[in-house]
């Protein structure tokens, strides 16, 4: 089998596993808290992830540490810098954010340790399983059979395929799509230079972490999946304007996005000692 056939067959599994699991499909057949009940599914959809990519890997002849994926202590050094990188540089999305848009951040009432380690905990579980899902083999797959410029270009489309839905329209559906495709490309940079997992799992849990559980825009609701965050808007959201909320995000991932393919390109044409 061609390996962006099977790219796209993991891609189609995973989809699964990511419609059964994250948007809710299986329920948990136990009275347990919500929160907890979100993250039991978050987490089985990252094993689960993680045992298509070792089957899939496998099949090819090779192995989860191949692919960069493993606990070793190189990993565990770029997740740590990765996740510097991304709450330095989201921290500073969400100071501009305020600016643009004219509010304060203001610190709530009810923050608690607790949350913000279960926020850290749940976000690094959710973003492992979205680094395993979009990058790792799918992506070295697409490499094999087009090239890694070709494989982002592809693995861009796909995500701004599933990410629509007829839940959002408008400028707020353009986000929606945009900022995740976006996204899709620094991550695979990342992925392709660092030739490891670690970085890009970093910059992902770092950037959900200070956008969610620091500076978090969300109403607060006791049924969401990540607690509320330390600071809050001092005024309504609906007051807002999308495009000076949204738009930090869209021009922070393009610079970053150029800024990593330099990165990347630069290494690939140091001559070998």
């Amino acid at each position: 089998m061609k390996p962006y056939i099977k790219a796209f067959l993991f891609l189609v599994v995973v989809m699964t596993l990511d419609y059964l699991f994250r948007k809710g499909i299986v329920p948990i057949p136990l009275p347990l808290p919500q929160r907890l009940s979100f993250l039991i599914l978050f987490g089985l959809f990252t094993l689960f992830t993680l045992l298509a990519t070792k089957r899939f890997a496998k099949s090819d002849g090779l192995t989860l540490n191949d692919l960069g994926i493993s606990a070793k202590s190189a990993n565990r050094r770029d997740f740590l810098v990765g996740c510097l990188v991304g709450i330095a540089i989201w921290g500073l999305v969400s100071i501009i954010q305020s600016i643009a848009a004219g509010f304060d951040w203001v610190l709530r009432s009810d923050i608690s340790v607790y949350n913000l380690i279960y926020g850290f905990v749940f976000i690094f579980v959710a973003d492992l399983g979205t680094e395993l899902y979009a990058r790792g083999y799918p992506l070295t797959k697409l490499k094999e059979s087009f090239g890694a410029n070709a494989a982002i270009v592809i693995m861009v489309f796909f995500f701004a395929l599933i990410s629509f839905s007829f839940n959002y329209e408008g400028e707020l559906l353009m986000y929606v799509i945009l900022i995740p495709t976006l996204h899709t490309i620094f991550f695979s940079i990342i992925y392709f230079k660092s030739g490891r997992l670690g970085a890009g799992v970093g910059v992902h849990t770092g950037a959900n972490f200070v956008t969610n559980s620091i500076f978090d825009l969300r109403e607060s609701q006791e049924s969401q999946a990540i607690p509320s965050g330390i600071f809050e808007a001092n005024v309504p959201l609906d007051d807002l304007s999308l495009t000076a909320l949204q738009m930090p995000y869209v021009v922070i991932a393009i610079l970053f996005s150029i800024v990593c393919y330099f990165w990347w390109k630069k290494s690939q044409a140091r001559p070998a000692t």
